[in-house]
């Protein structure tokens, strides 16, 4: 580099050198003070993806949870289909889907006498909602295959309802209940014990409605 002067003599500079070693020179932030702006923005970024990741899974939820399924011929399909894929679905003759009067009624199945026919409101429903219908109205069916109209140790104790409820647990369609919904449809840990306990003591279940016929009982 020119201008710096001879060895062990004062150093001179030219103007555009001195302007260019002490006057245009910027001084640089400490090290931390650099990445600061860095940090700031990977953190607004990290927040910004979260809030994302919050709402896109809350709007999935919403849809999943939004009645969707509202003609008689799509509940019936995927009434259907449920039924298709439980191992009790055999048990079902029919499905119906029917205007019911009381708005607490989704669905219902007579014992009186037993026909087999799943009968489903005609109201909004998600899939979801559909699939643990189906299941309890089939647990139904199960306590009338099994018991009929017997009453001495019938559903292994517990309630209709919850047994029909438990049913639908079994399936995996419905959760078990830890405090009380308030109404007879719930499945406690020690109701759905019951219902598995009853259920593995069967070997043959019979439909005594429509075309009579006898299935064993495969474990699990």
């Amino acid at each position: 580099m020119s201008g710096l002067g001879p060895p062990g003599g004062e150093a001179t500079f030219t103007d555009e050198e001195y302007d260019a070693l002490f006057v245009d020179v910027e001084p640089l932030a400490p090290a931390g003070r650099r990445r600061l702006p860095r940090l700031v923005s990977l953190l607004g970024l990290f927040v910004a993806a979260t809030m994302l990741a919050v709402y896109v899974g809350d709007l999935v939820g919403g849809v999943a949870s939004t009645p969707t399924i509202r003609e008689p011929a799509e509940i019936r399909a995927v009434a259907l289909d449920e039924i298709a894929e439980s191992p009790w679905g055999w048990l079902a003759t029919e499905v119906r889907i029917e205007s019911l009067p009381e708005p607490r009624v989704g669905a219902y199945v007579t014992n009186n006498p037993p026909d087999g026919v799943i009968t489903i409101d005609l109201r909004p429903w998600t899939a979801a909602g559909l699939d643990e219908l189906i299941d309890h109205e089939l647990g139904h069916l199960l306590d009338f295959a099994v018991w009929g109209t017997v009453a001495d140790g019938r559903r292994g104790g517990i309630g209709t309802e919850a047994w029909a409820e438990c049913a639908a647990v079994a399936a995996g369609t419905r959760a078990l209940d830890r405090r009380d919904p308030g109404t007879e449809y719930h499945c406690y840990a020690d109701e759905f014990a019951v219902y598995e306990a009853a259920v593995a003591e069967l070997t043959e279940v019979c439909r005594n409605w429509g075309s009579r016929e006898c299935r064993p009982v495969t474990p699990g």
